[in-house]
């Protein structure tokens, strides 16, 4: 991709949270995650303060960010890692209504390991994803419902599911109150909206700036704080029940490798296979595992995990 290509994928927006046209540059940002060309301007609105990417690539353009590394399939995809946030999330999931079945809903499942899961857990489970070789995956291999796409498009009746999980998928979406007021819209009367998204008012984005590993730009089109996680969802018709700080290392541990390596790029395939590369961010794991905890403790985690609630008439 040239220069003047990735100027043509881009497009000047309002506010997607509360479409004010006024903001302030904060930085600019470069893509750091798989190393694609590009500036992105990271802004703050001035009346709402959502932070975002303006100008940012266009709905039709959006594609040729994603690489096919972006999307991990196979063993790749069943890491530790994955199948401890999978195991986690569905810990989270059956806090809702415990010892019940419940009617699930993933919206950017992947290959639907958490799925796989919560199947196997007795619940009654449909994803959605944009990735085909993701969803053929899951399909195939696990045996899942999986649609192709986002959840604008999925075919299931309204007022339909008790839970609906979307996690690390909001920020990656242009118009994220649009999709919060479908996913309302879906639930039934009660049911819980579970969300994940990285924290631009954490210790580690205060502290990492444009080298923040977790602004993935240009694929991370918006990034929240609680505050306006709050003003999203209440747009929605929702109720925000909880903000828990997540006391997860990565956004830290791959910022730091970034300024010592030179590349934070975990999922370039040199790095990722190279066993230096992750002794070394073993290594700084320890210590940022403690420094991640007690940001969290305070309410400055790298990522903030909601539980909103759709009220019942």
């Amino acid at each position: 991709m040239t220069e003047a290509d990735w100027i043509e994928q881009l497009e000047t927006t309002p506010c997607p949270l509360c479409s004010s046209g006024r903001h302030d540059q904060l930085f600019v940002a470069r893509d750091r995650l798989v190393g694609l060309p590009g500036e992105f301007p990271v802004v703050r609105c001035r009346e709402c303060s959502f932070v975002f990417l303006n100008p940012r690539p266009s709905e039709d353009a959006l594609p040729n960010w994603y690489p096919d590394v972006y999307y991990p399939v196979g063993g790749g995809a069943e890491t530790p890692e994955a199948i401890a946030v999978a195991r986690g999330l569905l810990s989270r999931v059956e806090t809702i209504h415990s010892g019940r079945s419940q009617s699930i809903l993933d919206v950017g499942c992947g290959t639907g390991l958490f799925l796989k899961f919560a199947r196997d857990a007795g619940h009654q489970v449909q994803g959605v994803e944009l990735s085909q070789s993701a969803v053929n995956y899951g399909r195939n291999v696990y045996g899942l419902s999986i649609e192709t796409g986002g959840v604008e498009s999925v075919s299931l009746p309204e007022s339909s599911l008790d839970v609906i999980t979307m996690w690390h998928v909001l920020e990656h979406l242009p118009d994220p109150v649009a999709t919060l007021e479908r996913i309302a819209r879906l639930l039934k009367p009660g049911g819980v909206l579970l969300f994940g998204v990285p924290n631009i008012e954490s210790l580690e984005a205060k502290l990492f700036g444009r080298r923040w590993f977790s602004l993935d730009a240009p694929r991370h089109l918006g990034h929240f704080s609680p505050e306006t996680a709050r003003r999203a969802v209440g747009s929605a018709g929702m109720t925000i029940e909880r903000i828990d700080h997540s006391a997860g290392t990565a956004g830290l541990v791959y910022s730091l490798m970034g300024d010592l390596t030179g590349v934070s790029l975990k999922l370039r395939g040199r790095q990722f296979r190279n066993s230096s590369y992750h002794r070394l961010a073993g290594l700084i794991g320890v210590p940022a595992r403690a420094v991640c905890t007690v940001a969290a403790r305070f309410g400055r985690g790298g990522a903030i995990e909601v539980f909103a609630r759709k009220t019942a008439p």
